[in-house]
């Protein structure tokens, strides 16, 4: 199952700000500890801005770090590349 992220002292507001306000870089992920999945969604950001979509990946890394932070929040844990938005489990790179 992988290693697991506990963090009690989530913000989720914190994470989807912070994927949103720093140039599409999802920094929520790197925050939460999910560094693969930050990076996987940079590229995609990246590819994306060439055609001028970028935007799309950094509401959707948003919402999904906002989902993530609150089952933190909450207590409970989170695997490295678990994905609170079913969508992303459909693009490569996410599962």
């Amino acid at each position: 199952m992988g290693e697991m992220i506990t963090k009690p002292d989530a913000n989720p507001i914190l994470y989807a700000v912070m994927n949103l306000i720093i140039c599409g870089l999802p920094i929520g992920h790197f925050m939460m500890g999910q560094s693969q999945k930050a990076i996987v969604l940079f590229v995609y950001i990246v590819v994306l801005n060439l055609v001028g979509l970028g935007f799309i990946i950094s509401v959707i890394a948003a919402i999904d770090a906002y989902q993530l932070g609150q089952k933190l929040q909450s207590g409970e844990s989170i695997g490295m590349k678990e994905n609170g938005m079913s969508l992303l489990d459909s693009l490569p790179g996410f599962k």
